[in-house]
């Protein structure tokens, strides 16, 4: 009687071989033939599940940002209206969000690839403007929760803030250290306005 096969479970095998590869050596790596060989599948059966190296990548920065919202919903919004817990919980979201251990470090430099990517493939466009509006929904409710003025303008401030040491830590740009960048989030979280 031949294995019974669990197809989500076979999918996201696929996915974790095309993880691996797009961090080694880059988007152009996860090809299904290198993917089926990282797999250790027959690429046939990474056919199967997706219909080609776009819908792929679209799996594997789906993962990634799925596994960056799973971090997040842990820190649910404080209950009280203390400026300085919602200033720590502000905090706590923004630093699941940047290269401070190698998890998120991996994290970065998939979402980087995509979104370097997502320029001229008009494939990745859709799920990086998700994950950006995703971001902002976060980045908008923990502002308000501050009572910061304009919360939508300063989300975008924190968004370009989080890209930009994301880019610096995961290029030869100019790669920071964890606790640099703990720093730099921390600094710019007081320096909000709120008011309070």
């Amino acid at each position: 009687m031949p294995a019974r096969i669990d197809p989500v479970e076979r999918r996201s095998h696929i996915v974790e071989a095309a993880l691996r590869l797009v961090l080694k050596e880059g988007l152009s790596a996860a090809t299904f033939r290198r993917v089926a060989a990282e797999s250790q599948l027959n690429i046939g059966s990474v056919r199967h599940y997706f219909a080609d190296h776009e819908s792929l990548v679209v799996a594997v920065v789906t993962e990634a940002g799925n596994r960056m919202g799973q971090r997040l919903m842990k820190h649910t919004p404080p209950q009280s209206r203390d400026l300085s817990r919602q200033r720590q919980h502000l905090i706590a979201l923004l630093e699941e969000l940047v290269p401070l251990d190698a998890e998120r470090h991996s994290e970065a430099v998939i979402l980087m690839e995509v979104i370097a990517a997502s320029r001229t493939t008009e494939a990745f466009r859709a799920a990086t403007a998700q994950m950006a509006t995703d971001l902002d929904d976060v980045l908008v409710t923990a502002l308000k929760g501050m009572s910061v003025p304009q919360p939508s303008l300063e989300a975008q401030r924190l968004a370009s803030l989080l890209s930009g040491l994301a880019l610096d830590a995961v290029t030869a740009h100019g790669p920071r250290k964890p606790t640099t960048i703990a720093k730099i989030l921390r600094l710019h979280v007081d320096s909000l306005p709120t008011s309070r």
